[in-house]
């Protein structure tokens, strides 16, 4: 619950903060650490997504997975460098942030249940899982299919709006880069969907499940689904919260002198 805690509620709290103060206050500099976000978010993705290549444990995996997911979302920081993309890129952002609170949350979720079971964190621990945990394994690949930006999960529409805001600022450059670090995500995402799916069980003894922990998981199954598919339910909300933003901006600011 720790590990899942702060792969996604620290991550959510530290990029609202960040979206807020540079939008606000250095937002007027924006030429001088546009670059900066860009070269940070570059580097995220390619550590996070190598060394996770090369993880046993499905936590470690995911947690190197968290810190490129943490460079994707600078790709959106860098976006709101250009004016022409500043609230595309601040609602890409938002939308992000939910769309992966509730796939890490769900995959968390489903791990803890089954590695308490198991008593292992190793992938090959969750081999033929699907056959002794139906529904913990269909939330598990629904929400690594979300990960990897396949849709209709949220996870595609997610990477769509922050990756268009990029190109909208002239960043197709950073875009591409973000496309090659997906196809690299992809394939330990996917690979645990492989075992989980068509792998040998080591047991048919089946993972029991509480009826809260199987509501949780039905809460972040459903959104990751139902945002995938109508993702206006997110992006109105994240559109009308920068219109606010932007308001109490131009107030503090005209209090500033020139």
């Amino acid at each position: 619950p720790v590990t899942a805690y702060l792969s996604v509620a620290s991550k959510a709290a530290g990029f609202a903060v960040i979206l807020r103060v540079f939008y606000v206050a250095f937002h007027p500099v924006a030429a001088d650490w546009t670059m900066l976000f860009a070269v940070l978010g570059i580097l995220s993705m390619t550590l996070g997504n190598v060394v996770a290549l090369t993880q046993s444990n499905i936590k470690r995996m995911l947690g190197y997975s968290s810190i490129a997911n943490a460079g994707y979302l600078m790709v959106g920081l860098a976006a709101m460098g250009s004016i022409d993309s500043v609230s595309d890129a601040q609602s890409g952002i938002l939308f992000f942030l939910g769309g992966y609170t509730l796939a890490n949350l769900g995959l968390f979720t489903a791990i803890i249940v089954i590695s308490g079971k198991t008593g292992s964190d190793e992938i090959d621990g969750f081999s033929g899982m699907i056959r002794r945990a139906p529904w913990l394994s269909f939330v598990m690949i629904v929400c690594l299919i979300s990960l990897t930006g396949i849709p209709p999960a949220v996870g595609f529409m997610a990477k769509f709006y922050l990756f268009r805001a990029a190109i909208d600022a002239g960043l197709l450059w950073l875009v591409i880069i973000a496309v090659l670090n997906s196809v690299i995500s992809a394939y330990y995402y996917l690979k645990v969907v492989k075992i989980i799916t068509t792998g040998e069980p080591a047991s048919d003894e089946p993972v029991p499940i509480s009826l809260p922990v199987s509501a949780a998981l039905a809460v972040s199954f459903v959104g990751v689904l139902l945002l995938g598919i109508l993702p206006g339910i997110i992006i109105d909300v994240a559109e009308d919260s920068i219109i606010e933003t932007a308001s109490n901006a131009a107030s503090i600011l005209s209090f500033v002198p020139k």
